[in-house]
């Protein structure tokens, strides 16, 4: 039985974490169906929304799998988990992270390292680390800090309150705040909005900030090399002549 659904409509890739009898935990099995939808990535896929079957994003890590059998085994679930961590964060396209109810431990990682993160007003981050006595995982102790700045992530954590959708808000953590219900249909529209972006120009941007934000030097360094490969491509004759044309570019992808 599979513990994801995925749904492809006009080069956006849905995927559901379909888990609801146990608030759909991003646990092994289901992290592997992911990764394998994701690795290697369909080349008509312009973007990717996560979402959580019966309104709930994630439970986060397995607790019930906990703790593994020994440290080695420890370190290998955190190797997997990074992986996993990396491919999201990693993906050259557009990626948006729908919640409603709760996203939770592992699960906040993998919806700071998505571009974009929709949430119900209703919805609530769960940090819940230090009460149960290990340290953040999912990629947190990087992009909780990236979004919210290092101070604030360093209470949050510490603290392990649960966060408000409309305290993420503010804090930078939620990028838009929606009604209940409403966090899949208003990521399906910010995800097929970004998606006629150009794709190599949203490839580089992501690959120049991957591992955070770059010095000037390097910023130069990437914006030469993006402009070389960018500048003689079809997309940036059509972006071009859009421009000109006063219409809206339509974007291949060459």
């Amino acid at each position: 039985m599979s513990l994801i659904r995925t749904e492809l409509a006009a080069g956006i890739l849905t995927i559901t974490l379909d888990e609801p009898a146990r608030r759909n935990p991003l646990s092994a099995d289901m992290r592997a169906e992911i990764s394998a939808v994701l690795s290697p990535l369909p080349a008509e896929v312009r973007a990717v929304v996560f979402t959580g079957a019966d309104s709930v994003f994630s439970a986060g890590g397995d607790l019930a799998s906990m703790p593994p059998e020994n440290p080695e085994a420890s370190d290998e679930r955190m190797a997997a988990v990074a992986d996993f961590i990396r491919l999201v964060a990693g993906l050259p396209v557009v990626t948006v992270a729908a919640v409603e109810k709760a996203a939770a431990g592992a699960s906040v990682g993998l919806a700071c390292a998505c571009d974009v993160i929709v949430a119900g007003r209703s919805a609530q981050f769960l940090l819940p680390f230090t009460r149960l006595g290990i340290v953040p995982d999912g990629g947190l102790l990087a992009l909780l800090p990236a979004r919210v700045g290092l101070a604030r992530a360093r209470r949050l954590m510490i603290a392990g309150d649960p966060v408000r959708a409309e305290d993420g808000a503010a804090y930078g953590l939620v990028d838009h705040l929606v009604e209940d219900g409403a966090a899949l249909s208003t990521a399906a529209e910010v995800a097929a909005r970004l998606a006629a972006r150009a794709p190599g120009s949203v490839r580089a941007i992501k690959q120049a900030l991957s591992v955070g934000a770059p010095s000037l030097d390097e910023a130069f360094a990437a914006e030469a090399a993006g402009q070389r490969a960018l500048f003689f491509t079809a997309d940036f004759r059509e972006g071009k002549a859009a421009f000109f044309d006063k219409r809206s570019p339509e974007f291949t992808g060459e």
